[in-house]
């Protein structure tokens, strides 16, 4: 990834991130996971490529040669060639909160397509900066598992393990592996809020599936 002049870093530390590195070929200057901030730039030569989470269109993409630079608006591509592989896992859906009668939220199933033969051996959770104001952690269950807590003050939260093992022993839900997570308040305020979600590790396309949450 290219280095930064002072005043755009200056600027990208008080704006929103744009894309998250999914994959890249050999030779391509980008850290896996790393998120891109407005002035970013990733340099592709003729044949390299990247793969990116695009956060403005909650979509995947492959950047195939040249160059693209993350902006406030988004991803722009120069001298090469920008696919989509599949929608991205967004997580928006309205939940109730913990302890009432609505239940645990909305069950969503994100399923994408098969660009590649991989199977998601892990999760990697991404929370909005609304979530991060309002819930000091989050205690992440995988298809009925014992709940791990996560700080929700880390950029990119978490790294679940063994997601392709709960799919191979799961039970419940014949389509995926059924994820909790349960929002814990910051001291003194409001009450815990549960979502749940499907993901299915076989259609995910990677080895982590990365999910945003907002």
């Amino acid at each position: 990834m290219t280095a930064l002049t002072a005043g755009t870093a200056t600027a990208a530390l008080a704006a929103d991130p744009v894309a998250m590195v999914l994959d890249r070929s050999e030779g391509v200057n980008a850290t896996a996971f790393a998120e891109l901030m407005p002035g970013d730039e990733i340099a592709l030569g003729t044949g390299g490529h990247v793969d990116l989470l695009d956060y403005t269109a909650c979509r995947e993409v492959r950047i195939t040669g040249g160059s693209v630079t993350a902006t406030s608006g988004g991803l722009v591509v120069a001298e090469g060639e920008e696919k989509e592989l599949r929608p991205g896992n967004c997580l928006k859906q309205e939940a109730s909160n913990a302890g009432t009668d609505g239940g645990k939220g909305l069950a969503v199933t994100m399923r994408g397509l098969i660009p590649e033969n991989k199977v998601a051996a892990s999760l990697m959770l991404r929370f909005g900066d609304d979530l991060k104001e309002r819930y000091d952690s989050v205690f992440v269950s995988v298809d009925g598992g014992a709940p791990q807590e996560y700080k929700l003050d880390d950029k990119v939260l978490a790294e679940m393990p063994d997601l392709a093992a709960a799919m191979a022993g799961k039970t419940t839900d014949a389509n995926g592996v059924p994820i909790e997570l349960v929002f814990k308040p910051r001291a003194g305020t409001g009450e815990a809020e549960v979502r749940q979600f499907t993901l299915d590790p076989l259609e995910v396309g990677r080895e982590t599936a990365v999910v945003v949450v907002k």
